[in-house]
């Protein structure tokens, strides 16, 4: 049996991946990570030293396009309702990955208990492959709780900096296309080069017309419904307080999201 563990970038998948190794041992462990090409540095360090840390080196996978990349090229604008870049840049090519092994082999995903709602659908679609079985390493006794920091500290291992800065993901380095509105003010407060790399090129996106033109990446659902919000309007608002001030400072319990799109 070979044991496949597919890292995020984040703690909670690292502390999955060393539970994985603890209890199959090294020689049975194969780590996978796969590259949006649109990652903070230090996710890249966090990486490394876990490699250092595992004694295993962690198979990374490259597309090469970037999610807005992938967006552009299927003329749509991404949102927590549709994202291809999940599709295209992590799930389908894992999965071949995993078609290709030897079998009987196991995939074992980084989700805790706070995340079951998200564990169906891959345990069904990696199990449609002959030979593939799906754990939840977080989940075996005694059960992982977050913040999952904790546990990679332990290691003398640092945290990765964005979760430093209040981010609840250590993924598309702070830039998600499925995140919420707080987090795209964080983006502009922390990044605001990277925040204005997005706002131009959805502004941009929408003025090619057809359906993009009233699409967004964000939503506001601060009233009764939930409306279509651009980045340029998120922006204003925020500046000119006509939204709801979000507290940004971190609260100590930052990583406490798995990345949006590993297991989509």
């Amino acid at each position: 049996m070979q044991h496949i563990v597919s890292l995020s970038g984040g703690t909670a998948s690292a502390v999955a991946a060393h539970r994985v190794i603890e209890r199959y041992g090294k020689e049975n462990t194969a780590l996978w990570f796969a590259d949006t090409s649109w990652e903070d540095e230090d996710l890249y360090r966090f990486l490394n030293d876990l490699e250092n840390f595992f004694d295993i080196p962690i198979q990374r996978y490259v597309d090469g396009r970037t999610p807005l990349e992938v967006a552009a090229q299927r003329k749509i604008i991404p949102n927590n309702k549709f994202a291809p870049c999940s599709l295209e840049l992590k799930v389908y090519p894992f999965r071949k990955f995993v078609a290709s092994l030897p079998k009987p082999v196991t995939v074992h995903l980084g989700l805790d208990w706070t995340e079951m709602h998200r564990a169906e659908r891959p345990k069904l679609e990696y199990e449609a492959i002959e030979g593939v079985t799906v754990d939840l390493p977080l989940m075996w006794k005694p059960v992982a709780n977050p913040p999952h920091r904790q546990v990679t500290e332990s290691w003398g291992i640092h945290t990765p900096r964005l979760y430093n800065m209040g981010f609840p993901h250590n993924n598309c380095g702070g830039r998600c296309v499925k995140q919420g509105i707080k987090e795209w003010v964080r983006l502009a407060q922390m990044f605001p080069q990277r925040f204005a790399e997005v706002r131009e090129w959805e502004a941009e996106q929408q003025a090619q017309g057809g359906a993009r033109a009233t699409y967004t990446i964000a939503k506001d659902q601060s009233g009764a419904e939930t409306t279509s919000l651009s980045l340029s309007e998120l922006e204003e608002k925020y500046n000119t307080k006509q939204m709801p001030l979000f507290t940004l400072e971190w609260d100590g319990d930052s990583d406490s999201i798995s990345c949006f799109c590993e297991y989509a």
